[in-house]
């Protein structure tokens, strides 16, 4: 009787986590006001009934959970197929997909014109804040975040700010912002605690917040990379010693405006992929790898694996990121194609490309011309999983869609709870 009663009690179990909170109405009872007089029985009788009659109770109830559980597993059906799950119309993936990335990310949401105050670590999973923090004095606003690869450490940039008033009032304010030291801090999140400690980076030293286009730890923390438009710098952050490489063209290195993440490394912290812009009316940008442990110091040396020419009629990119993923092979972008001809549509998706042919491998997510835009915050080591910012969230007062953070993964797009975009700056 006793194993009995504990598969039954199993059954429930399992039959009651498949239902969701307020998925299934409240019971109602006609004639719940009449009383039922139930016959006496002798008291032996009930002692020996007492564990058969808690079985049945607990069979009567999963067999009548049972057409409940079979509707739920899909062996009861409607005569309409059921459709698939959709967000705003377009197919969603399951929420297992949340659990293939990082479980943690670090958002610096604008408060003051694309600059944040505050920031927080957030669960993936949930999209809950699980910590929220300034910089210490005398900073007041953080502008750019990365992310290492154990999921609890990150480094932020912060500087000093003045509110910029209007007309030339502003001038000075403006000026100070943009001329003020920027430094960095290492931010440690302990899970367990939801704890978060900031550590300033003192030999990494002050830079000119005018002269940073970006930057990028590397996986195990140890190093920074910086972006200075004309050049690369990359500090060990445990002895302060400093390699450049510069670029000696014409354009700049890094993305097509300072925002977003212009740095992606190798998982062995060897390989560092970033963008090139000649700087030309018809803009070209060159995606390149530089081997951090070979000898130079040109931007040059680093190897070109991508060309993309903004013109009609070809494959080209939307310029932010451009993500090298952790095991090298790839290189994964929001791609878009603008057709020669008006009287076709274009398109926009999310692709990967070889490293070794620099040849599409893959193409996600397409979109008809013009959904808004895609972004590819973070890639798993294979490209099989992604983090993307993707224009399927609610429209505005002009009919556009807004951007919601998810998860993309075989073509199925898994949306972050509570995960409306409207950060510039966002890492795992």
């Amino acid at each position: 009787m006793n194993q009995l009663e504990e598969k039954l009690a199993a059954a429930l179990r399992d039959t009651g986590e498949e239902i969701s909170p307020n998925s299934v109405p409240p019971l109602r009872l006609r004639g719940a006001q009449r009383r039922v007089t139930l016959p006496r029985l002798p008291r032996r009788w009930m002692t020996w009934l007492t564990p058969l009659a808690a079985a049945a109770a607990v069979a009567v109830v999963v067999v009548a959970s049972l057409p409940i559980s079979a509707m739920f597993h899909g062996h009861i059906r409607s005569t309409r197929p059921a459709a698939a799950p959709r967000w705003n119309g377009s197919p969603i993936g399951p929420r297992s997909a949340l659990h293939e990335v990082p479980p943690y990310f670090v958002t610096l949401p604008p408060q003051e014109l694309i600059y944040a105050r505050t920031a927080t670590v957030r669960s993936t999973v949930t999209g809950r804040v699980l910590a929220r923090f300034s910089p210490p004095r005398p900073y007041k606003v953080f502008t750019w975040v990365s992310g290492a690869a154990d999921n609890r450490t990150f480094v932020l940039a912060a500087q000093r700010w003045w509110h910029i008033g209007h007309g030339q009032a502003g001038m000075p304010a403006q000026k100070r912002d943009g001329t003020t030291p920027t430094v960095f801090f290492r931010l440690t999140f302990d899970p367990h605690t939801g704890a978060t400690q900031l550590s300033k980076l003192s030999v990494v030293g002050n830079v000119s917040t005018a002269d940073l286009g970006g930057m990028g730890v590397s996986p195990d923390g140890t190093r920074l990379a910086l972006d200075f438009r004309k050049s690369i710098q990359i500090i060990n952050l445990a002895t302060g010693a400093t390699r450049t490489w510069t670029w000696p063209g014409s354009g700049w290195v890094g993305n097509w405006k300072p925002m977003w993440q212009p740095f992606s490394w190798s998982a062995d912290g060897r390989y560092l992929a970033f963008q090139v812009w000649n700087g030309h009316t018809n803009e070209t940008a060159h995606v390149r790898i530089l081997d951090t442990a070979a000898h130079g110091t040109s931007v040059t040396a680093a190897r070109n694996i991508l060309t993309f020419t903004q013109r009609p009629g070809i494959l080209t990119f939307f310029p932010g990121n451009t993500l090298l993923t952790a095991d090298g092979t790839k290189i994964v972008t929001a791609t878009t194609f603008s057709p020669r001809h008006r009287a076709r549509t274009g398109y926009e998706e999310v692709t990967e490309f070889s490293v070794r042919t620099g040849k599409p491998v893959l193409s996600q997510d397409r979109f008809s011309s013009p959904p808004g835009y895609q972004e590819v915050l973070w890639a798993s080591p294979d490209g099989s999983a992604l983090v993307i910012s993707d224009p399927r969230g609610k429209k505005d007062s002009y009919g556009v869609r807004g951007n919601v953070l998810g998860v993309l993964a075989g073509n199925k797009f898994t949306p972050i709870p509570h995960g409306t975009d409207t950060a510039q700056q966002v890492a795992w």
